[in-house]
């Protein structure tokens, strides 16, 4: 295998893994109820997840944390209609 392989392997298994870390930095929040601001770990984690699936050229990867960098819009107006309030 060349570098640039084992490389964009790298790139893709960063960026896989930081879209899950984002997805579950949500899950405190919406499902167990817990009042703690995991989920603003997706405005730090998802953009160098985007990054680095631009890196390993996987479009579905990259736009998966891009999506999650934009998720806090829909769960705020989840999170509203459901509980009656605005998170912050």
């Amino acid at each position: 295998m060349s570098a640039i392989t084992i490389r964009t392997k790298i790139y893709y298994y960063l960026s896989l893994t930081l879209f899950i870390v984002g997805v579950i930095s949500w899950v405190p929040y919406l499902v167990l109820n817990i009042q703690e601001p995991y989920g603003m770990l997706t405005f730090i984690l998802n953009p160098i997840g985007f990054y680095f699936g631009y890196l390993a050229k996987k479009r579905l990867v990259a736009l998966s944390n891009l999506a999650m960098l934009f998720s806090f819009v829909p769960v705020v107006i989840y999170v509203y209609l459901t509980k009656g309030y605005i998170p912050m």
